[in-house]
């Protein structure tokens, strides 16, 4: 498998997206059995399966968990043989917690499609402290 030119096309499209909130664009940049793997003890962590639980459990839960401040942009990407790598810069600032983390997600595609992504973050101590169920 190698990756491709619309492979990372998908990539900058769900970030682009998740600027805007845009659910349905981000539904379709991922395969029906995608997986995320979130690290770390805060409330987002684990590994969300399907695009449901991707939603359900992560992605839409970003906004209230940080009061509508999270601001999470792509910074580059760099593309390998079988994966892609996001590198973010995410910040927020929410009842006293501050997040200023650069993050990197290793990306695996399926045919034009994220199916698995596995978050890696410059902080994880404060990553996790931030992302706590208030």
């Amino acid at each position: 498998m190698s990756t491709s030119d619309d492979d990372v096309a998908a990539v900058r499209r769900f970030y682009a997206a998740f600027v805007t909130r845009d659910y349905a664009t981000m539904k379709d940049c991922f395969t029906a059995d995608a997986v995320w793997h979130l690290p770390g003890r805060g409330a987002l962590a684990g590994d969300h399966r399907g695009w449901q639980a991707i939603h359900d459990n992560f992605l839409a839960r970003t906004g209230p968990l940080s009061g509508g401040t999270l601001r999470a942009g792509l910074v580059d990407v760099a593309v390998g043989t079988d994966h892609i790598v996001a590198i973010q810069h995410a910040t927020a600032e929410h009842n006293g917690r501050r997040l200023d983390v650069t993050g990197c997600q290793l990306i695996r595609m399926e045919g034009g499609r994220i199916a698995e992504v596995q978050g890696h973050y410059s902080d994880q101590y404060a990553f996790d402290a931030f992302w706590q169920a208030d």
